[in-house]
């Protein structure tokens, strides 16, 4: 799913497009069935608490127990009437009248669904089961690919599963093993030309060989634990409800020994036994659907049928695995026997789920920074070893708020949560708040497939604080990445030369007194583009009042003159989905190819926090000038124009750099000296080994370059020192600052590295601006006359400092006047140590807008755009 109304809509209206099994239709209702909708368009993924309901009634209008899942376009509702679901005993009561009922179901954009159909089902008894071996291709005895047993439909390997995605590349074959208990029923009571109905029992598991995680299928992933090549481990399928099928006479053909064709429809979850590829894989795949033919020969029943999935990778990319299924069922009447009893032996589950991971995960979690590494409006997210039961997720987990002094429940209302596979996902209504001691308990109630309770569990939760009793400077929030586009106001737009003006800066709005140093004009920005599927997202330094961001504050148009006022052009209609640090706008229909569109944020020049404008938590509009005045509140409506592409095959991967000192993103360390550890943002650096400390997380140690020694006054003999006194003892501590940005990436494909010849991962970076905080330079030019008007004691305070990421020039061997239209690539191959290992040359500037030295006029600074080139390798 996209997002996107008009793409992942089918209909205009509504509706339900499809029921199976349905009165009147190829598949008839029986009373084992499990019964499935698919839907013209998405429902919405809180439909339950907006008000939605779904429910198998008897004629007397009282609904019945039953399993029902409801994902995107798909439901399913499977009653279960006995004490284990799947049995014998799981049946309708053939000839009775039910209806299925579904009302005031809310659409995820817009309108509600109302649908009922009644029916009646018919019987299938007397039953019988069969085993049905799901059959080793030989991958699992050690054959080769080349050698392995293929299908007869497609000449795929039969049960190898293969994951296709840019991201992982070509995973597989994965060889699935295990075996299906399926229940037929009563052939006799059957025309020959109708469809003989089958069921396998919910909490069915089929397992998978273990895969290798590579980035593209080219760079191994390291397990940080053991150190060694990353796997998967087992792949486990789970039955989340009973699958149900059909065997079918072949149409092409009056031959009673001819293949029978075959449908088979399940809900599935997906999850690995390893906890790292867990949480990126573990889903819920509704609505899978197999065909193939089945035949019996010398008294075994063998089905081939293929289908297909598209599971989400890392909740970035869609990918998608063919399924080449074959099985067998030896069909004599001892085998029948038998495969009843093992069926109840080997289908029984008196072991609860077990937490396998989470996020933000332990204190001694890998990497340590983890808790610091969430933000308000971050889930919490709970990785266990089994599909979880929906329904128990009101009362399976609690959250204790002690700034509410309560406990936060889904039965509640104060704690939303989904299931997803074998993943929960919980957040308190208005999001985990920072500086609080949150306390998260699982307990019995939270169940897996089979009912059985989890093992209670108590995790702490506490995101960093921003605020304390020092009262630390406020800043207004800041757009860190802006996609498209760059995240500034400009200077002017040009649609029909695709060029989008330059920066906003200290320079150009000083109205002359300013200039730029000989060579340091800025760049002028590109129109950047927006694939027809994608949304437009912005990401923030700090949690937004929500209630202010809306169609007035973010207005989203279709133009063809950027001298249209704003708010004048084509409105373009959506979905805008709004986090406290992250707000998206899904068009309802697709970006149109070659047209242009603006998005403008609006704020104002102004402290205080008014109607129309976008604002933080903390009643400050905005940021949008940033290399104006970091340190003014608000700006002018920041308005980005883009042109709309066709739809790429590359992935759009969004980073965040967490975990940073400056938590509360106002480009100031809140410590009353740098080394203090015992305040708001202490400091966490390494020992250098050489008397000084390492670069944290997100932070850069500055140097004086000695063969760059300042000129003062006219004295080329002056010196300067980062952090304290040329003369004085040295300050390792002071001579770091401290980033704040986002960084919006293209994962490409396969590419070659020129500097080693390694082949690895081609990554793209989508310019941005980075802010830091402030630090001391001390000058000395060694003249004891002139130390009046620059004292050697006092520092020149830079203030906070702007990065702008250059785009990349078109041509990567022009050497002047050079175009720069182009994202900055990248490159990631295996290290020297087996590691991923990521390779960029950026150009990047400077600026320094609140650098005030004495003298102004006569004592100048050329940090203004000042260039740079920044090559950077690491894991």
């Amino acid at each position: 799913m996209t997002g996107i109304a008009g793409l992942d809509n089918l209909s205009a209206s509504f509706a339900v497009a499809e029921m199976i099994p349905a009165p009147d239709s190829l598949f008839q209702p029986m009373d084992l069935s499990t019964f499935r909708l698919r839907l013209t368009q998405p429902a919405h993924p809180d439909w339950q608490a907006m008000g939605g309901r779904i429910e198998l009634q008897d004629e007397n209008g009282e609904a019945l127990e039953a399993t029902v899942l409801v994902k995107e376009r798909y439901i399913t509702i499977d009653p279960c009437l006995a004490d284990v679901c799947g049995r014998e005993g799981d049946k309708l009561e053939p000839g009775q009248s039910y209806t299925l009922l579904v009302a005031d179901l809310p659409g995820l954009n817009g309108g509600q669904l109302n649908f009922s159909q009644t029916f009646t089902p018919k019987d299938t008894s007397p039953t019988v089961v069969l085993f049905q071996e799901v059959i080793d291709s030989g991958l699992n005895a050690g054959s080769g690919e080349d050698s392995a047993r293929r299908s007869r439909l497609n000449g795929q390997i039969i049960n190898g599963v293969t994951l296709n995605s840019v991201l992982q590349g070509e995973a597989g074959p994965s060889q699935q093993t295990g075996g299906l208990f399926a229940e037929l029923a009563f052939a006799p009571s059957f025309e020959a030309d109708e469809p003989l109905p089958l069921r396998v029992p919910k909490g069915s598991v089929l397992t998978s060989s273990s895969l290798d995680v590579m980035i593209n299928g080219r760079v191994p992933v390291i397990n940080p634990v053991t150190n060694s090549l990353q796997t998967t481990g087992d792949i486990k399928v789970t039955l989340l409800s009973d699958a149900t099928g059909y065997l079918m006479p072949n149409p092409y053909t009056d031959d009673e020994n001819a293949p029978r064709h075959v449908k088979l429809f399940m809900d599935v979850s997906m999850n690995t036994v390893e906890a790292q590829p867990n949480a990126s894989l573990s889903q819920d795949l509704l609505g899978v659907e197999l065909t193939g033919i089945a035949i019996v020969e010398d008294g075994v029943l063998t089905i081939d049928a293929i289908g297909m999935v598209e599971p989400n990778l890392l909740g970035q990319e869609l990918t998608d695995s063919t399924i080449a299924f074959r099985i067998e069922a030896a069909t004599d009447a001892d085998s029948q026997l038998d495969a009843s009893d093992q069926r109840d032996q080997e289908l029984t589950d008196t072991i609860g789920p077990q937490l396998v991971s989470w996020m933000p995960g332990p204190e001694n979690a890998v990497p340590d920074t983890r808790q610091s590494m969430q933000r308000p409006g971050d889930p919490i997210i709970l990785n266990f070893d089994e599909p979880i039961d929906h329904d128990s997720l009101a009362d399976g987990i609690s959250l204790f708020d002690p700034s509410l002094g309560m406990e936060r429940r889904g039965s509640s209302g104060n704690l939303d949560g989904y299931v997803d596979g074998t993943t929960v996902v919980v957040n308190p209504v208005g999001g985990l708040q920072h500086g609080v001691d949150y306390s998260l308990t699982i307990n019995s109630d939270l169940k897996d497939l089979a009912g059985n309770g989890a093992v209670s569990e108590s995790l702490s939760i506490r995101l960093p604080d921003v605020t304390d009793g020092s009262n630390p400077a406020l800043r207004s929030p800041l757009a860190l990445t802006t996609y498209p586009g760059y995240p500034c106001v400009t200077t002017g737009v040009d649609l029909s030369a695709d060029t989008h003006g330059q920066c906003q800066d200290a320079v150009n709005t000083s109205g002359g007194d300013l200039s730029y140093p000989a060579g340091q004009s800025p760049d002028v920005l590109p129109i950047t583009t927006l694939p027809a599927d994608r949304p437009i997202t912005v990401v923030f330094s700090q949690s937004l009042d929500l209630d202010t961001v809306n169609t007035d504050t973010v207005v989203v148009e279709k133009v063809s003159d950027s001298a249209t006022a704003v708010g004048s052009g084509e409105v373009v209609s959506g979905r805008l989905e709004k986090n406290h640090q992250r707000i998206r706008f899904y068009p309802d229909q697709p970006w149109e190819a070659g047209a242009h569109y603006r998005y403008t944020l609006v704020s104002a020049d102004t402290d205080t926090c008014g109607a129309g404008m976008i604002c933080g938590e903390n009643g400050l509009p905005l940021e949008t000038n940033l290399l104006v005045d970091p340190t003014d509140a608000g700006g002018p409506p920041m308005t980005i124009y883009f042109r709309a592409t066709g739809a790429k095959q590359t992935v759009f991967t969004p980073l965040r750099n967490l975990p940073i000192r400056d938590t509360n993103s106002n480009y100031v360390v809140d410590c009353a000296t740098l080394g203090g550890t015992d305040c708001l943002e202490p400091f966490a650096h390494a020992d250098d080994g050489s008397g000084g400390f390492l670069p944290s997380a997100n932070a850069a140690r500055l140097e004086i370059n000695p063969a760059r020694q300042p000129t003062v006054l006219g004295n080329s003999s002056s010196q300067a020192r980062v952090g304290c006194e040329t003369d004085g003892a040295e300050c390792p501590e002071k001579k770091f600052i401290y980033q704040t940005y986002g960084l919006n990436t293209e994962v490409v494909g396969p590419a070659i590295d020129p500097e080693t010849g390694k082949e690895g991962v081609r990554v793209l970076l989508y310019p941005t601006l980075l802010a830091t905080t402030s630090i001391d330079v001390f000058l000395d030019d060694n003249n004891l006359a002139t130390d009046l008007i620059l004292p050697p004691g006092e520092p020149q305070v830079t203030g906070p400092q702007i990065l702008r990421m250059r785009y990349a020039k078109d041509d990567p061997d022009c050497m002047s006047d050079c175009a720069r239209n182009s994202l900055i690539p990248g490159i990631i191959i295996e290290g020297e140590d087996g590691r991923p290992v990521f390779k960029t040359s950026a150009d990047l500037t400077l600026d320094a807008p609140n650098l005030a030295l004495p003298l102004e006029g006569t004592l100048r600074h050329n940090l203004f755009n000042y260039p740079f080139t920044l090559d950077l390798q690491g894991p």
